[in-house]
């Protein structure tokens, strides 16, 4: 993988540091053009890493309008899918169960897992227009371990099938969460499957930051 997979170290203060301007780290330019710092980036680092500035608002129309046409009759409501909006509106978020992907217990992809990533690969076309970033959850069955390498073993599956299928990965990061972000209690059979999950968030990146600034974004 040309972006490694990292473990968390936070947990339910997520989304208060999200909103943090203190995490915005300073980007260099790497090699084909990526800015060098980005794979050493945590998550919460990652999704701060572009500030919309006074654009926001722009871009926020653009997401919308983009979640209606593109995203919302793909996923919302299909076998569990949803698209939410995330980060001041700013972020589109796809959440697919890990049921739809893998197998119980299984971390090579299912045959009908392309049905639900083929359509992502659209997010990928112009590098820094989206930065996608994998986010794999599982629930609290088995040991710390387990939990662990089977969400780390599923995102760099779903990451190497966006590989094998020609996309550019250059602005695709995975990252394996155990169960450290459950959206329910682990106390039930439902919560458990709905804890064991793909999160999916298409953040701008600068090429749509710049084109913003020129009030208008081509993808």
């Amino acid at each position: 993988m040309n972006n490694r997979s990292k473990m968390s170290d936070f947990k339910k203060l997520l989304c208060a540091a999200v909103c943090a301007c203190g995490l915005l780290l300073p980007l260099e330019a790497g090699a084909a053009g990526r800015d060098a710092k980005l794979d050493d980036y945590s998550f919460i680092e990652m999704i701060n890493s572009v500030d919309l500035g006074d654009q926001s608002d722009f871009i926020q129309q653009f997401q919308n309008k983009e979640a209606r046409a593109k995203l919302l009759p793909k996923y919302n409501g299909k076998d569990g899918c949803t698209v939410e909006n995330y980060r001041n509106k700013e972020v589109l978020l796809i959440t697919i169960p890990a049921r739809l992907l893998f197998a119980p217990n299984e971390t090579l992809l299912n045959d009908k897992a392309s049905e639900y990533l083929q359509p992502l690969r659209r997010y990928l076309r112009q590098p820094d227009t989206y930065r996608v970033l994998l986010v794999m959850h599982t629930d609290n069955t088995g040991s710390e371990l387990y939990r662990d390498e089977i969400t780390e073993e599923r995102v760099e599956s779903i990451f190497e099938w966006f590989e094998e299928s020609g996309s550019d990965t250059s602005y695709l990061f995975p990252y394996a969460m155990g169960d450290e972000m459950p959206i329910y209690e682990n106390d039930s059979q439902k919560n458990r499957d709905a804890n064991r999950r793909l999160e999916v968030f298409l953040m701008p990146g600068k090429k749509m930051l710049d084109q913003a600034k020129k009030g208008r974004i081509e993808f």
